[in-house]
């Protein structure tokens, strides 16, 4: 039973991680041909996109009636942020010193526009917010329309600002292979990975479930560590590549563009049909979350950020991941 679920599991990651790598190819080619700002597409349109694979598995997990379901699809709200603070931001730290060392970029500091204060400034500001419900039920509607409201403000600022670093060149179309390369085939390309991500979402919500079951940690807690290793990998990667690359404004803006959805738009959606329900692991997501926010705010203000710094989150998924599969906490 074990074994069955494990290699459900990985199965079902790799459906997701496949798919899911398509969404950041053509948002990038989308980018391009629009014109986009790289603020704009790196904290709106990338992350809108690219978070698909978690929509999925949040709605699959709540129509599919497996044991946990409503408990999974609320850790992977809170799994998304919590990751990117911790192993997404010290990846693209090691990232950046890798690229220094490598001649493809001038330091090992990320250069970052001020633009990404606000960004940053709104997730350390709603994020914690999203526990509130959980303590006083009869403000979920309140904070959901709170939150969703919040999102659209967001959305309208950071277009206005869309002018900020246009995106001049993306990575060739994965289906410009077979495919004349224009905007609807990027839209051909989003829809394709959108029946794989289906079908790996029912997957991986079933092994998360079975897992759970077997080891007698909380679904909630399960899935905040095990769904994201699997959905957040397309924006990291970017995120690094990017980082690598010296396009440091863009690596961290799709990082905090993840993160503004699991502050807003996804968790006004939740309130709406989920009872709430949230425990010890959805407070240790935040406090990592809130935690890194802080830090980064506080060099964004110097528009430089050490590597160094972004290694701290590192801390926070150790110790996380030892009081979930160590101590089954």
């Amino acid at each position: 039973m074990l074994f069955h679920s494990l290699f459900e599991l990985f199965f079902g990651m790799l459906l997701v991680l496949f798919s899911a790598l398509t969404f950041v190819n053509a948002v990038e080619f989308i980018g391009c041909e629009l014109k986009l700002g790289s603020s704009f597409v790196g904290t709106i349109l990338s992350p809108l996109f690219t978070s698909l694979p978690e929509l999925i598995v949040f709605v699959v997990a709540l129509v599919s009636g497996v044991r946990g379901g409503e408990e999974i699809s609320i850790g992977t709200i809170f799994g998304q942020p919590f990751m990117a603070s911790s192993l997404s931001y010290s990846l693209v730290g090691i990232a950046t010193l890798l690229g220094y060392l490598r001649g493809k970029r001038v330091s090992p500091n990320l250069k970052v526009d001020k633009t990404l204060f606000f960004p940053y400034a709104f997730v350390t500001i709603l994020f914690p917010l999203t526990l509130i419900p959980g303590f006083e039920k009869s403000m979920k509607l309140f904070f959901g329309v709170l939150f969703l409201l919040g999102f659209i403000l967001y959305s309208i600022l950071m277009y206005l600002k869309r002018s900020s670093g246009i995106i001049e060149e993306s990575e060739e179309l994965y289906f410009g292979k077979f495919l004349p390369e224009n905007v609807y085939s990027a839209l051909i390309q989003l829809l394709v990975a959108v029946i794989i991500l289906y079908y790996g979402s029912e997957r991986l919500v079933s092994a998360v479930s079975n897992l759970s079951a077997l080891t007698g940690i909380s679904p909630l807690g399960i899935s905040l560590i095990l769904i994201p290793a699997a959905t957040a990998i397309p924006e990291t990667a970017s995120a690094i590549v990017w980082g690598y690359r010296g396009k440091d404004t863009l690596s961290l803006g799709s990082l905090v563009g993840e993160k503004i959805l699991y502050s807003t738009f996804y968790p006004g959606i939740a309130l709406v049909v989920t009872s709430w329900k949230i425990d010890d692991h959805a407070f240790f997501s935040v406090l990592t979350t809130t935690i890194i926010s802080f830090l980064i705010l506080y060099y964004i203000r110097k528009e430089e950020i050490p590597w160094s710094v972004l290694l701290t989150g590192m801390f926070f998924f150790f110790v996380y991941s030892i009081l979930i599969f160590v101590f089954h906490s």
